[in-house]
């Protein structure tokens, strides 16, 4: 089974060439408003919705790509020297969805798509931390806020599966199948081999 995304012609040509301004761009089931923010500047248009420029100001931290059904952890960081960002700090997100899409603009930092973006990771908000930090330059003091969200993919497959498997879990799922009724206290039945002594 091979795990595969549908890349629009424009957004493939992008990134299939000598080079390409790649752009992130992240969606946030947040409280109150969805958030759409890009790491370029100025607005986006896409999906019936204006994106956000956040330039340098924001940080992605996304990890390497597995197909083990271990789940990952991710960050969005926003910093900036508004203390209006602290009054975001308190807000209830834990479980409540995110995406981060991969596209390509015409510019370094741009604002213009090529192509549709394409999606790159999901999963569900699960920390809200936010740090300050105080810069000294040239004698000028600076605080800067840090707002930073942390995102799983979910839980482990391990962990969604069922630990016991029953008859009636069987029947569930394959109806007629008679394979957990007979196998019933099997292990209790069986008879014990001994190997012959010499």
């Amino acid at each position: 089974m091979d795990i595969m995304r549908s890349v629009s012609a424009g957004t493939q040509a992008a990134l299939s060439g000598p080079f390409f301004y790649p752009c992130l761009m992240v969606w946030l089931d947040w409280p109150g408003d969805e958030v759409h923010a890009h790491t370029g500047r100025g607005s986006i248009t896409w999906g019936g919705e204006s994106w956000h420029g956040v330039g340098e100001f924001g940080s992605v931290s996304v990890p390497e790509e597995s197909a083990s059904g271990v789940p990952v952890d991710f960050s969005l960081s926003l910093v900036c020297d508004l203390a209006e960002l602290a009054e975001y700090a308190d807000a209830v997100v834990r479980q409540r969805e995110g995406r981060i899409y991969l596209g390509a603009t015409t510019e370094p930092g741009g604002n213009v798509l090529v192509g549709d973006p394409v999606e790159l990771i999901a999963g569900t908000m699960d920390t809200l931390v936010l740090t300050t930090e105080v810069q000294r330059d040239d004698g000028s003091v600076q605080t800067l806020y840090t707002l930073t969200v942390g995102m799983t993919t979910g839980p482990s497959m391990r962990s969604m599966a069922s630990i016991v498997h029953s008859h009636e879990d069987q029947s569930r799922q394959f109806p007629g199948d008679t394979a957990g009724k007979r196998l019933i206290l099997a292990s209790a039945r069986a008879a014990k081999t001994y190997w012959p002594e010499a």
